[in-house]
């Protein structure tokens, strides 16, 4: 059993070894049909036996034409950190160091999480390199190990085919997905504006002078810089942004609840994706940022700091945290919250909305928050429960689910109005635009002088 297994591993890419190939086996079947046909004929037994041992004398040269391990190099080109659900490219260089022409197959010993398709036989010439890429498509976020490579070589005869395993230790850490930050980096305004689903616009004259620019379509006339317009003669108005060296904390839920699976990911996937963009825009802006996530205990803690070199301190302490089996502490985390952050600042809460506001006791904990500190918490809407709602009554069942689902959402409102009352804003958004409805209630905020 134990041999059969070994076997079959070197089938799979998984040991070294020699097999042979399709090509071989069809000249076996053709040899066993030809003997098969003279058999009908009369031949001697020394025919047969002088046919069979050059018919293996030939299938058996192919062996001794293939390479060994010491005569081939490898090498693996991979990034260090990749995006999650973005497409990367890894190169593989061999080196053949004999003097014959090999065909090449590879296989590497990527993680089962990453998506990929290997690239066909390749020709390799003698005493030559040859680089073969193929991309890999990370799905889940963490450190993962890419230890083995398979080769399989093959002579211009193509017989047999010689299996090598190469240890090659690259060690890859996959981050969450920058994309929402880099566009926000691009163009800000660009991306509140045609993003943002409750942009507000800035109020005339409010936060710091920022410079003069040229008039565009759809700026405020009140902003004009009139003095300006004359000596350029040239429309010219004047650019507002939100005072800098604010404080920003955000807390992000790891518990039970956040492990929900949605389209792309889970709730997890995109409340990280989202703190992340909202604590690229609030570094960009100048303010401090402090990051805090959490389940049962505390996961990872991200002292305040400020510029946007910060930020990849943000990403290598939170770029691995994962869902909890467990309820959150949310006493915990906003206590510690308090500790490390004593200066007035806006804490940010992404998790569950329905979870949070059905436990009174939370209520008490929020109080005594907000006499220092202004408290948000975002969380992304019950898809379900909005399908359900939107679903035309056609018959009995339906009508009962509809009636269910919408009594549930007039509930979850009424809680969080009462939440509302005192002063503790709590905001839903759908899943592809958390990150957006962060970061424009960030800058609304701000934009506002609440904080």
């Amino acid at each position: 059993m134990k041999r059969f297994k070994s076997l079959w591993d070197r089938l799979l890419f998984r040991d070294k070894g020699i097999i042979p190939t399709k090509k071989l086996l069809l000249l076996y079947c053709l040899f066993f049909i030809a003997m098969l046909v003279l058999s009908f004929w009369q031949f001697s037994w020394l025919f047969l036996a002088i046919a069979t041992i050059l018919m293996i004398a030939l299938l058996t040269t192919d062996i001794f034409l293939l390479p060994k391990k010491i005569e081939i190099a490898v090498e693996r080109n991979v990034e260090k950190e990749m995006e999650r659900y973005q497409k990367q490219t890894i190169s593989i260089h061999i080196h053949n160091r004999t003097t014959d022409d090999y065909f090449v197959r590879i296989k590497d010993g990527i993680p089962t999480s990453f998506q990929t398709i290997f690239p066909q036989g390749q020709k390799i010439p003698a005493e030559q390199k040859l680089r073969v890429t193929y991309e890999v498509f990370p799905q889940i976020r963490g450190d993962y190990l890419i230890d083995k490579l398979y080769l399989r070589f093959k002579t211009k005869f193509g017989l047999w085919e010689r299996q090598i395993t190469y240890t090659l230790l690259n060690q890859v850490k996959v981050i969450p997905n920058l994309s929402e930050a880099k566009r926000y980096l691009a163009s800000a305004q660009n991306y509140l504006l045609h993003e943002g689903i409750k942009i507000r616009k800035m109020r005339s004259g409010v936060g710091e002078f920022s410079k003069v620019r040229s008039y565009v379509v759809g700026d405020d006339p009140r902003k004009i810089n009139w003095r300006q317009s004359a000596k350029l003669q040239d429309m010219m108005t004047n650019e507002y942004e939100p005072e800098h060296g604010k404080y920003l904390t955000i807390l992000i839920d790891c518990g039970r609840m956040m492990g929900v699976e949605l389209e792309e990911g889970n709730r997890l996937e995109k409340s990280v994706e989202a703190a992340i963009t909202l604590a690229t825009a609030a570094l960009h802006n100048g303010d401090h940022v402090s990051v805090i996530a959490f389940s049962k205990e505390i996961k990872a803690v991200v002292p305040a700091g400020r510029g946007l070199e910060h930020l990849n301190t943000i990403l290598q302490s939170i770029y691995s945290v994962e869902v909890d089996a467990q309820e959150s502490n949310y006493a915990l985390a906003i206590q510690h919250a308090q500790s490390i952050q004593r200066k007035r600042s806006m804490i940010l809460l992404f998790s569950d909305v329905q979870t949070f506001v059905n436990e009174d006791y939370h209520l008490f904990y929020m109080k005594k928050l907000r006499k220092k500190h202004l408290f948000v918490m975002i969380g992304i809407e019950d898809q379900l429960l909005h399908e359900k709602i939107k679903r035309k009554p056609t018959s009995a069942l339906v009508t009962m689910e509809k009636s269910i689902a919408q009594k549930q959402y007039i509930y979850q409102k009424q809680v969080m109005r009462k939440w509302e009352k005192h002063g503790l804003p709590m905001l839903e958004a759908p899943a592809d635009r958390l990150a957006v409805t962060s970061v424009s209630h960030y800058i609304e905020t701000l934009n506002r002088g609440l904080l």
